[in-house]
């Protein structure tokens, strides 16, 4: 039995908080980069400084997420070392259940949007084949929104397969040595 409390699981929570922004910044990040390219040279060189600020600026609060999860748990709990219990699942296991979860939600949100892009795209070869004038060809907007997709349902693959051994990483990275769990 490994003991833990409330703090311990708020701190894994926040972490696990902080692992769902990565994803959904790695997600919108093609739809930016597709409004970058497809601005006018002027406006699109204006654009790029503020955007790869504002991108550096959210990693750095998931970074702060990550690492000042502990302080965040101790202000949000009134005595967080007073409430404990026993549990068989360490930390780690924990953490790595909520990543998988998080993977899960990814992976089919990224399927039903995948549903969908297919549904569009085969609306469309079926209008041009009606209507021969018609451009089919995908935007580059639409284009950007099917890799996001792409890219949502890869990483919610990964996180959803691979939750236990991103957690077991995470703390190898953070504490050295093997995991616990």
């Amino acid at each position: 039995m490994t003991r833990t409390n409330a703090y311990t699981l708020l701190c894994m929570l926040i972490r696990a908080f902080a692992v769902w922004s990565l994803v959904a910044l790695l997600i919108a990040l093609p739809s930016q980069l597709v409004t970058i390219r497809s601005m006018p040279n002027e406006a699109g060189a204006d654009a790029v400084l503020p955007i790869v600020v504002s991108y550096m600026g959210l990693l750095g609060v998931v970074a702060l997420l990550w690492l000042f999860a502990h302080k965040l748990a101790r202000l949000a709990l009134v005595r967080p070392q007073d409430q404990t219990f026993e549990s068989d699942l360490a930390p780690t296991v924990w953490l790595g259940l909520a990543i998988s979860a998080i993977g899960a939600w990814q992976l089919f949100n990224g399927l039903v949007d995948g549903g969908y892009w297919v549904v569009r795209l085969l609306g469309m070869r079926i209008l041009t084949r009606d209507y021969p004038g018609m451009d089919s060809a995908p935007t580059a907007d639409v284009q950007a929104q099917i890799v996001a997709t792409v890219l949502q349902v890869i990483l919610g693959l990964v996180c959803l397969l691979r939750g236990k051994g991103l957690a077991g990483w995470v703390h190898r990275m953070r504490y050295g040595g093997q995991a616990d769990g």
